[in-house]
């Protein structure tokens, strides 16, 4: 191969991604400017349509894109590294853990490892959350957060994030020690 065939390969490479990325923008515009357009019209209509749940979720009757429609669980646990897709009420779709890719013993604490199988994993059986509006919850994930956020958001349409921490920086306070007493030995 030559230089000018490397360079056009390179370029049009380059060019493939940015079309990509912008087509993934201008559907979230146009997701923007719709959800625009209906609340508008509920305004002028005086609200009328818009009704709040008890458990406080905004619903419609006209429109469905306000809506949520799958949640995203990433957990990392002290032994093990977990991913829960689930719908907005509760039910679970798919589960898959560090032992399901085929990770065993001290395999599965290596996180870089373990997430990026797991969700290239996901990004093939999960073709029903395409386009769809996701949440996603990451649980323990402190340096990772960034490197699964960008992997999930090349592919999916993340409308929302949030981060669960649980294990405490420094740990669990420790006991106090007693003190021992010491008796003096007569001679």
């Amino acid at each position: 191969m030559n230089l000018s065939h490397i360079l056009f390969t390179t370029i049009s490479n380059q060019l493939k991604l940015k079309t990509f990325l912008l087509n993934e923008e201008k559907f979230c515009v146009k997701n923007l400017k719709t959800q625009i357009e209906f609340l508008r019209k509920e305004k002028e209509n005086g609200y009328k349509n818009i009704k709040i749940n008890e458990s406080n979720r905004l619903s419609t009757e006209n429109n469905q894109k306000l809506i949520v429609m799958y949640v995203i669980n990433i957990s990392f646990l002290k032994a093990n590294t977990t991913i829960h897709v689930s719908d907005i009420k509760g039910n679970m779709k798919l589960f898959y853990s560090a032992g399901s890719i085929g990770l065993t013993g001290k395999q599965k604490r290596k996180r870089r490892i373990a997430t990026s199988k797991l969700i290239s994993l996901l990004l093939q059986k999960a073709t029903f959350l395409n386009k769809k509006p996701i949440v996603l919850h990451l649980n323990n994930v402190n340096s990772y957060k960034n490197f699964i956020v960008n992997k999930l958001k090349r592919v999916f349409y993340i409308r929302l994030i949030k981060s669960f921490n649980q294990i405490p920086y420094n740990g669990c306070r420790k006991k106090k020690l007693r003190r021992k007493k010491y008796s003096k030995k007569f001679k």
